[in-house]
Parts: C-alpha cells; structure tokens; sequence
C-alpha cells in the first residue's frame, strides 16, 4: 500500500513538471510575438496603467500588470523601468528581498554603463541607490556600502550620490562609527550636476544651501575671518549664511538656512520667500585669480514650488482614506507659487467621478465580439465613463496677512440616482459607491522647471456612513486568492516545523513539513492562470519545507527545477545558499563545497560573492589556516568580485598572508588599497593595527605611530584600540631613539 502511494505521488509530481514546462514553453512562445515596435508600444501602455492603477491604491493589478511587462516583452526599454517600479512597490511595502530582486534586473545595465542615455542612467542610478537602502533597512550595512560608494565615487555630481551620502552616514550610525557618520552626512547636499536645468532652482519651504570654492579660504580663516555668503529676496528679506569648510576639502565650505513661506523678516535667520520670488546670493573674492581684489561673485536662483493634491479630513491635514456618499469631501492643494499676495489668493481644481464600464459594454463600445488580442494583452485594464465633474475653488488657509501656500475647499459627493440625469451644472459631485473621484490641477511652475506638469489625487467611494451592526460571512471561490491562502498557511507551517527541529524533534517537523508541501503543490499544480509571482513562492516554499524535514536531495532536486522554469529569479541561489550553509554547519564540507560550486555555474546570481568567500573558508579549514590553495580562492573573491562586502575581508586574509610571509611591502601596498576601496568595512579597525605592526616591522616608526593615533581616534570602543595604547610606549621610543641618532649625525 505504501509503495502504491508513492508510485501515484511520483506520477502526480510528474504531471506537475510538464504542466509546468508546458506552461514555460507557451510563456516562451508569447515572448516571441511580443517583440518589435507594436510590442514596445504595448508595453509603455501597459506601464502606463500600471502606474496608475498603483497610484488609485490597487495594486495587485498594478503589480500583475508590470510582471506581464517582464514575462511578455523582455526586450523592450520599458522592462527597465517595469522592474524598477516592482522594486519601489516591495521596498514599500517592507517586502525588501522581493525588491532587490527586482532591482538587479535594473541593474544589469551597469554592465554597458558608457553607453547609456541620460534617462537609462537615471533608471540604472535609482535602481542602484534604492538597492542600497534595501540593504540599509533590513541592517544588511556591509552589502549596502559597496553599492552606495560606487555611486559616491563614479558619479559623484548627481543627486544620488547626495542621498547615498546619507544613507552611508546613517550605516555607520547604526554600527557606533560616529567620525565616519558625520564625515558622510557632512557630504549630504554638496554635490550638484552642473549640467541640470534645476540647478537655478530652490524648492520654497526645504533648506537652502550655498557652497563657495576659492583656494584663498583656508588661508583667510587661518587669519581669522569668517567666509558669509550675504542672500537677498526679491520681495526684501536680507540674511547672513555663515560657511564652514568640508571634511573632505578645506578649499571648499558650505552653509545654510532654512526657508518659509511667508513676511519678509531680515536678518532672523529664515529666508522668508512667496510665489515668484528670487534669492541672489553674494560673496566677496578678496584676491581673485586675475590679481584684482574684494570682487562680487552673484548667482540667482528662483524660488519654485512643487505642486501636491490631496483628499483631507475636515481638520485639513489628515489624508482621507475614502469618500463617502452624502458627505462632503475636502481637498487641499500646496503650492507656493500661488501665493502672491497679503491677502487669501485663491486656486481652482477639475474634480470628476468616474465608473468603471461593464464588459459587455466595453465589447459595445468597440464593436469588438469573440476573442480580442488588444483586450487579452491589456488584461487587467479597465475602462471608465464619467459620471459627473466639477470644478472647486479653493481659499488660502492661515491668518492675515495670509502665506500658508495651502489652499483649501470642499464638495458634496451626491449619492447618483439611477431614474434622474446627473446635473453637470450645479456645484455638487454625483457618485456611486465604487466609484474613482480625481482631482486635476496644472502645476505651470516646479523645482524640475516650467513645463506644466499634471497633479492628480484619486479616492474611492466607498459607500455611506451607516453604523448599524451587520453580519457577514466570506466564502473564498478565487483561485488566486486561495493560492495566496495557502502561501500563507504553507509558510506558517515552515515556521513550525523550524521549531521542531531546533528542538530535535525530527518528527513533528517532517510532519509540519508535510502539511506545508501539500499547500504548496497546490499552488504548484494550479492549472487555472496565476500570478508568476505566486509560483515562484511556492517553489521556494517547497524547497524551505524540504530543508526543515532534513530531505536535502528533494530540496536541490526542485531547486533544479525551478532554475530551468524560471532562471532569472533571485530564489534559486538563495535556496542553494541555504542547503550549502546547512552541510556547513554538519562539517560535510565536500557536499558543501558542491553547492556553492553551483551557486558560481549559475548564469545570473547576486550571491556568486560569497560562495567563493565560503569556498576560501572551507578551504582554509580542510587544509590549515593561511594556506597557498586558501589565499588562491580568497584572491579570486577579491578580483572577480570587486565591489562586494565580501572582496574587502578576502584582501584582509591576503594581508594576513603576506605579514606570515614576511613581505611587508605587499602588505602595506594591499593595506593601501582596502582603506581606498573598502573605507566602510567594518573589520578596518583590525586592518589599521596590522597597519601598525607591518610599518613598525618594516621600520617605518612614523607611520606606525599615525596609524596608532588614527585606530584610537577613530575607534575608541574597538578593543584593537586597547593593544594600540599599549603599542604606542614602544613606538614612541623607536621615534626618540630615531631622533637623537639624527642630532647626532
């Protein structure tokens, strides 16, 4: 009996596989056709909708909608930025290793980097900063260093070297590296594009910045004087911006003041601006370059204001989360620029209520019956009719004299009666419960220039406000959503039977594991069209479940599988990882090494960095520490892999090599290299007492002594810094004993 229950299960599984390879040869055949210009322009509307259906707050069919983007056109530009918004949606959602994934895909346009368009490189840059905050939010600060100084140092004049600067401050404050925090968000802001259109613009409201480059300044504040940038509003405030000088270049200081909204106040240290307003800034050159003195150097920014729209509260701050039919609804714009005088200036915004049309209206409407190519593409895409609009004027909100740049108004969202025509000429809005209700408003000027720009904000109707108790009961009949259900079952039972095991109780975890497997072949076998999404989790669930029960040739098996389905995901390297660190841990450190061997054969993998890193150290423990074979694979890490967390720590057993061996040179000169390339790793305060030892054995008595001095200052906690402060009487000595030999000679 137990062998007939396994023969049917083998023929389920099989059934399953070439459902499967059934499904990823179609997959591959609708790829095909979805290539050439008809397939791009499908495409850029597909991301269209998208986007927009992710900002009305759905989305699922966003998300479904830009996969389909990824699955159906992998060779159009707009996959790019198809990936990137998946990025951005699972980063917000905290769903960070979902994210990445996406990211990476972005990312490959490094590899053709010279070649980019200017908007290429944007999407390539944002892929990369995003990646690092990824990194940066679930504490994976070593990954995210890497990324962030690459952009610091390849494209240093761009805003996303400014907020990589943050983001590399704020790393080093979660681990207590306070000098390396502040050197970093000392740099935030200083770098600008100067080919950017923007950069005669400042956003009213946000902090206002001025940077001055003269090589006389570290001169003149050696004598004393203070380096201040005067600053002047066209509408009459005055203020003083005193400058300090950068970390990084003494030629070069900076300062700041914030800005408001509002009555010119000179000198009380706020910029005080209104819509239309200019700032000039002044600075004297004492000596210039052409021998002439005290010269005014001037430069004039315009002062702009980005527009935003918004559903409120009645308050007029909290953001609404529905509209209500009966009830009024209120919106409020921001944007400074429409304020222009003491007084309540006054806005205007086009509100509409919209429905979605029935299928069959749809088909009506087009004149399309039976099977419609566009519609199966657009799948998901929804088609509206508007039901009523109205346009709503708006008052400045605050006190006299009046400059808040907030402008606030209000309409009654009428409940829609089927037997009467909607009135388009009266003041109040028409609607139905499911209906979308978007505000339009034409921003004319913002801090990315003068080209009018399209400002929207959507809400649902949701119904009427009724407080009387009901009762209800939800009968779930959706595929998908019943795949989702068993995900989320599947993955509770993972973390039971994780319990299990870490309790030794081999028993009860394969049993969790089974009722796990069961959910997850369910989602596996689905023959109904699911998200690809939903598969890909259920194969990472199945492998998971498999490593909990101890059943690691299962688990490779559907790794396998699952990396000829589909072998641009991010799951398979992780799962390989996973199975490598377990037999590890279990000292099988053949079958160990296998895997990650295997990790480094895939075609596309971010962990391929540290399984050679893994491999080094498995080396090194089966052989001795410091070994030939060892640093060979240490060496590779470094090389091949540059620019990952792990290429500094194999350079750090490089050094450790090369100080065993004896050769010093090579040791300063690697030494050198980390504290260049690697200025974020978390093992430099290791790195700077080897500094020491190897300065002090080569006799280079001074440069110990820096090094000593640096590892105390700049890592007080460390406990590296102990051994210095006991170092330092010797080297000391060696200086002295140097010294008196010199007045000697």
């Amino acid at each position: 009996m137990r062998v007939k229950n396994l023969a049917v299960r083998t023929a389920s599984f099989a059934i399953a596989v070439a459902l499967a390879c059934s499904a990823f040869a179609a997959r591959e055949a609708k790829v095909a056709k979805g290539e050439g210009a008809e397939g791009e322009f499908e495409a850029r509307r597909l991301f269209d909708k998208a986007q927009e259906l992710i900002a009305n707050q759905e989305g699922e069919r966003g998300v479904k909608m830009l996969e389909s983007i990824l699955e159906q056109y992998p060779q159009s530009k707009v996959r790019y930025e198809a990936a990137l918004a998946l990025g951005k949606y699972y980063l917000n959602a905290h769903e960070q290793v979902k994210a990445i994934g996406y990211f990476s895909q972005v990312r490959a346009l490094e590899e053709k980097a010279e070649e980019l368009s200017p908007s290429d490189r944007e999407l390539m840059l944002e892929a990369m900063y995003l990646t690092g905050v990824a990194h940066f939010q679930v504490r994976q600060y070593g990954a995210a260093f890497p990324i962030l100084r690459k952009i610091t140092t390849q494209y240093p004049n761009s805003v996303w070297a400014n907020q990589s600067y943050y983001y590399i401050g704020m790393c080093h404050f979660a681990q207590g590296n306070w000098n390396k925090t502040i050197e970093a968000l000392n740099l935030v802001g200083t770098f600008v594009d100067p080919d950017s259109p923007t950069v005669q613009l400042v956003e009213a409201g946000r902090r206002f910045y001025v940077k001055v480059s003269d090589a006389d300044l570290p001169v003149l504040v050696n004598l004393g004087k203070q380096v201040v940038v005067n600053v002047e509003t066209k509408k009459g405030d005055r203020e003083r911006i005193e400058c300090i000088p950068l970390a990084s270049d003494a030629d070069v200081f900076i300062g700041s003041l914030p800005t408001e909204v509002g009555v010119p106040k000179p000198e009380n240290g706020v910029i005080e601006v209104i819509g239309g307003d200019s700032i000039t800034c002044r600075y004297v050159d004492e000596n210039a370059k052409d021998g002439q003195s005290n010269v005014t150097r001037e430069s004039v920014v315009k002062v702009v204001s980005t527009a935003a729209l918004s559903f409120t509260l009645g308050d007029g701050e909290t953001p609404a989360g529905a509209a209500f039919l009966d009830q009024p609804l209120f919106i409020q714009l921001a944007d400074a620029d429409l304020d222009v005088s003491d007084g309540a200036d006054g806005a205007e915004v086009k509100i509409i209520s919209r429905y979605k049309l029935a299928e069959e209206a749809q088909d009506a409407e087009t004149g399309v019956k039976g099977f419609d190519i566009q519609k199966f593409l657009a799948e998901g895409e929804a088609k509206y009719q508007i039901r009523d609009q109205v346009v709503v004027k708006l008052t400045e909100a605050g006190q006299a004299p009046v400059h808040s740049g907030r402008f606030r108004g209000k309409v009654m969202v009428n409940a829609a009666r089927p037997d009467e025509p909607v009135q388009q000429s009266d003041d109040a809005l028409s609607a139905a419960i499911d209906d979308q209700i978007i505000a339009y408003y034409t921003d004319e000027r913002h801090i990315n220039g003068e080209t009018p720009r399209s400002v929207e904000a959507a809400i649902t109707v949701i119904g009427e406000i009724d407080n009387a108790p009901k009762a209800s009961q939800d009968v779930v009949f959706d595929v998908v959503v019943k795949c989702k259900k068993n995900l989320v079952e599947g993955q509770a039972y993972l973390e039971l039977a994780r319990i299990f095991r870490s309790m030794g109780l081999l028993k009860g975890a394969k049993e969790k594991s089974q009722e796990g497997l069961e959910r997850a072949d369910y989602i596996i076998r689905a023959r109904t069209p699911i998200p690809t999404s939903l598969k890909q989790e259920a194969f990472r669930l199945k492998w998971e479940l498999h490593m909990a029960a101890d059943d690691l040739a299962s688990a490779i098996a559907t790794c396998n599988l699952f990396n000829r389905l589909y072998p641009d995901s991010p799951f398979v390297d992780q799962a390989l990882m996973g199975i490598a660190a377990i037999r590890l841990e279990n000292k099988q450190y053949n079958d160990a090494l296998q895997v990650y061997r295997q990790v480094l054969s895939l075609p596309k993998s971010s962990a391929k960095a540290e399984a050679q890193f893994r491999i080094a150290e498995i080396t090194e423990l089966t052989t001795k520490p410091g070994s030939e074979a060892a640093i060979r694979e240490y060496k590779l890490c470094a090389e091949r892999y540059p620019e990952s967390e792990f290429a500094g720590a194999s350079l750090a057993k490089l050094v450790d090599y090369h100080i065993e061996t004896k050769d010093f040179a090579q040791a300063n000169t690697l030494l050198e290299q980390i504290f260049q390339d690697y200025p974020d790793a978390k093992f430099l305060d290791s790195m700077l007492l080897k500094w020491v030892l190897v300065a002090y054995r080569s006799g280079d008595y001074q440069k110990a002594a820096e090094k000593c001095s640096q590892l105390v200052f700049e890592y007080p906690d460390s406990s590296y810094a102990e051994k210095a402060k006991q170092i330092m009487p010797k080297i000391e000595a060696q200086l002295k004993k140097a010294g008196g030999k010199e007045k000697e000679g």
